[in-house]
Formats: structure tokens, C-alpha cells, sequence
């Protein structure tokens, strides 16, 4: 009777044993899976900064290059303005040197 307790009870045996490594084969996979998702989720959170920080850059720089921008406009308006005034100065002149060379 023992031989046949031990032969009915064997396929149990390995039944358990089976589902017991089938079990932390499953934990380790989950728990991989999980570390992987956590690891992509900080490397996107640190990709993000990253781009955040190169915007804020950007944008500084093209605030800063506006501006500039702004600066050299108004400057060559004023330069347009003297260049005017240059100009009809000459032409005063030259009308002026017209007149005192034919009399």
C-alpha cells in the first residue's frame, strides 16, 4: 500500500514542485518587465528635461536675437534718415555751386 501511495502521490509532488518554479519564473518576469518600464519612464522623464531645458535655451536666444533684431531696424532707420538729409544737403550744394558758376 505505501508503494502505491508513493506512486499516486508522486505526479502531486512534481505537480507542486512544478507550479513552484512555474510561480518565480512568473515573479521574476514581472518584476523584470516592471524595473524595464520604471527604467524607460526615468529615461523619458531625463529625455524631457533635457528638451525642456534646450527650448528654454532657444527661446532665450531668439528673445535675445529679436531684440538685437529691434536695435539694428531702428538704427537703420536712422541711418536712412541721415543718408536722406546727406543727400539733400548735397544736392543744395550743388545746386548752389550751379548758380554761383554761371554767374
Amino acid at each position: 500500500m505505501d508503494e502505491l501511495n508513493l506512486t499516486t502521490m508522486m505526479p502531486l509532488f512534481v505537480a507542486l514542485v512544478g507550479s513552484a518554479g512555474l510561480w518565480k519564473f512568473l515573479s521574476v518576469k514581472s518584476q523584470q518587465a516592471h524595473d524595464r518600464a520604471v527604467q524607460d519612464q526615468e529615461s523619458r522623464a531625463q529625455f524631457n528635461d533635457t528638451l525642456k531645458e534646450q527650448v528654454d535655451h532657444l527661446t532665450e536666444r531668439v528673445e535675445t536675437l529679436a531684440s538685437e533684431k529691434e536695435k539694428l531696424l531702428l538704427e537703420m532707420g536712422k541711418l536712412r534718415e541721415d543718408l536722406a538729409t546727406a543727400t539733400a544737403t548735397i544736392k543744395h550744394l550743388e545746386q548752389t555751386l550751379l548758380i554761383q558758376q554761371s554767374k
